[in-house]
């Protein structure tokens, strides 16, 4: 199954947010996801989705002041209150809106802190999230975000990723997949995604190098929409590019 979302945090952003829904709505998409939706209240953006017409698919919990380089708590020994807070603030947002998915951000690693007690961390914050969220009828999404970009992320890839969903063993635990961060890993973008769709509950794609629009970089994106197409996968497939205001040009591949 094949259905686009806009992340409202990349896309239309010369507009206000709560113009962005309607714009979203007019370029063809039918979900809409956003990063950080906290500047606004959850009513305001709700209503904004009603009526373009558009169905939440996914935000994310808080992760700090990420404009400095924070990436999120769950990882970050003494940091379980700040994780707490932050997932339950994201659920209540998720309630309001109608979004069945919460992205939380794994952590970067403390020079002064051992991989290894981090990683305990990690699991065991995700594990109580997971649970939590599945009480209110959600799924938990984590993601390994490169290391060109984020020298000190704890997930150094989809193999990092992969071990800690067997870690946590949560039903409700699952991937994003987000083939520009794959690619500039040095993955195998598509293929990693293949051999991965019954553990992905989301996918998001901008082109590389530049996270720009389709077509403006290497990869081959109307390969992978092929590929999604046919695959057994029932979620959304987010555009999260950077285009504050995109043209015909940066949406042919919707169109098409």
């Amino acid at each position: 199954m094949l259905r686009f979302s806009a992340n409202v945090s990349t896309l239309f952003t010369a507009l206000p947010v709560a113009a962005r829904f309607a714009a979203a709505a007019r370029a063809g998409f039918t979900g809409v996801e956003m990063q950080f939706p906290y500047e606004l209240p959850a009513a305001t953006l709700a209503e904004a989705a009603r009526a373009a017409g558009l169905d939440w698919v996914l935000i994310n919990a808080p992760a700090g002041d990420f404009t400095a380089g924070a990436r999120g708590f769950a990882c970050l020994p003494g940091g379980e209150e700040a994780f707490w807070h932050s997932l339950r603030q994201a659920a209540d947002y998720a309630a309001v809106l109608g979004c069945p998915r919460v992205h939380c951000l794994a952590g970067n690693l403390p020079a002064d802190e051992a991989p290894e007690r981090c990683w305990d961390v990690l699991v065991e914050n995700l594990r109580q999230g997971a649970a939590m969220l599945a009480a209110r009828g959600m799924q938990l999404l984590v993601e390994p975000l490169n290391r060109t970009d984020n020298p000190r992320f704890i997930l150094d890839g989809y193999a990092d990723a992969d071990a800690l969903l067997t870690a946590v063993g949560a039903d409700n635990l699952a991937l994003l997949y987000d083939v520009y961060h794959a690619r500039a890993a040095g993955e195998d973008w598509l293929g990693g995604l293949e051999r991965r769709i019954g553990r992905i509950g989301h996918i998001q794609f901008s082109d590389y190098p530049g996270r720009g629009a389709p077509g403006t970089g290497e990869l081959d994106l109307a390969r992978l929409f092929r590929a999604i197409r046919h695959l057994p996968y029932a979620g959304w497939t987010g555009a999260e590019f950077f285009s504050p205001s995109p043209g015909a040009a940066a949406l042919d591949w919707l169109a098409d």
